[in-house]
């Protein structure tokens, strides 16, 4: 389908959908021009909303207002992260401007600042330190190598990496920084108030379910944790984030946002049925957010159709039961699952999509309903061309 079709009309082709008209203006400005400072926003914004596979400034300027309503120094770790990404896809590896300008190399920093950050005094007991920051910085900027290596080496199998960079770089600066000796000696107190509904470590710090009173009732947590699950994606457990979250993603899509909060709430279902009581980390959204990027997953790869939503959920319930298996692995380390429960899950499902005839896998990556609209128009023009082939042979007949 040519560009001119692809394109929103009038005011929402620049901020709505893929806000195409926004990248195909500022694509045809160098970066170092006085256009490069927008330029840069905006690949830095599209980044931060790559996440949950958004390709839209506006919805990453929502996201990251949610994260720093949520946390000022998760936002601020994941502006710090993200920049430092833009230079090494840019001036270090040279990457192609279509994928830096679309915040693909930019997403796995977003997660390695936001995650750490996040989740560095709960793991170590121990406020961050400058240290800490240059251990970001160095995630940050190795995720990007490793985005660029594992992009090369999956598209022969035609796979995305998912967030497969930052669960490595962030994985090993954890467990680096454990080696180095951080955490050994607590400076802070591991919060009274965290519940222990697990024996796994991981679990225990990441309980902090302030949002939940005694007073509600468990219908009431499970939505909550349902809600929860969209912040959680950034680590972070803010109902005002997690709402923002929902607003920017309905800004690109529609389905792909229903399909990703109908992952987070299978996820946070199935807690029920493979944790033990009290559900404290269901209800904070812990449980739910590889369920959240496995359903959307589904929708944004393959065209959508009713056996994709079925798979979609099936996919959020393989990733759910997978965190299930690895938090005593991970927390034998004093490690989180990180997402690599939804990448395990989704790379094995989207293989086992295109290895078969019936799904349509999406070319190139925009949002569902223009892959639904691109489907339609192509089997549209197949079903043409063979009528009129079939005419032509009639009449030479």
């Amino acid at each position: 389908m040519s560009n001119e079709h692809r394109k929103m009309p009038g005011f929402l082709g620049w901020v709505a959908s893929d806000a195409e008209k926004l990248s195909h203006a500022l694509a045809g400005h160098r970066w170092l021009s006085p256009w490069g400072v927008l330029r840069l926003c905006d690949c830095l914004l599209r980044g931060v909303a790559q996440v949950v596979f958004v390709n839209n400034p506006l919805s990453g300027l929502l996201i990251l207002i949610g994260l720093f309503v949520a946390d000022v120094t998760v936002a601020g770790a994941t502006v710090f992260c993200t920049i430092i990404a833009f230079f090494v896809a840019k001036v270090l590896l040279d990457l192609p401007d279509g994928q830096i300008s679309a915040g693909l190399p930019l997403f796995s920093p977003v997660l390695v600042g936001s995650v750490t950050a996040s989740l560095f005094t709960l793991f170590f007991h121990s406020p961050i330190t400058p240290a800490v920051w240059g251990y970001m910085g160095l995630a940050a900027a190795l995720s990007v190598c490793i985005f660029a290596g594992l992009n090369h080496l999956l598209a022969s199998h035609n796979l995305p990496a998912y967030t497969l960079p930052f669960n490595i770089a962030t994985a090993l600066i954890f467990l680096g920084m454990r080696g180095a000796g951080y955490g050994a000696n607590p400076t802070v107190d591991t919060p009274s108030e965290l519940p222990s509904t697990t024996d796994s470590p991981a679990f225990n710090s990441l309980e902090n379910v302030t949002l939940v009173t005694p007073d509600d009732s468990l219908q009431e947590r499970v939505c909550l944790g349902m809600l929860l699950s969209s912040g959680q994606v950034w680590a972070v457990e803010s109902v005002a984030c997690s709402v923002l979250v929902g607003i920017a993603m309905l800004l690109c899509s529609p389905l792909l946002t229903a399909a990703c909060f109908v992952g987070g709430a299978v996820g946070t279902l199935t807690a029920l049925v493979v944790s033990e009581g009290p559900y404290a980390a269901a209800y904070a959204g812990v449980w739910g957010y590889n369920g959240f990027l496995a359903g959307g997953a589904m929708l944004f790869f393959v065209v959508a159709s009713p056996r994709v939503v079925v798979l979609a959920v099936l996919n959020a319930l393989l990733a759910t039961f997978i965190q299930s298996a690895l938090v005593p692995v991970f927390g034998q380390n004093s490690l989180p699952v990180f997402t690599f429960p939804f990448c395990l899950a989704s790379l094995l499902f989207l293989a086992a999509v295109s290895s078969s005839s019936s799904f349509h896998r999406v070319a190139s990556p925009s949002f569902p309903e223009m892959h639904l609209l691109q489907h339609h128009q192509e089997s549209s023009a197949t079903q043409e061309r063979k009528r009129k082939e079939e005419t032509s042979a009639d009449m030479i007949a």
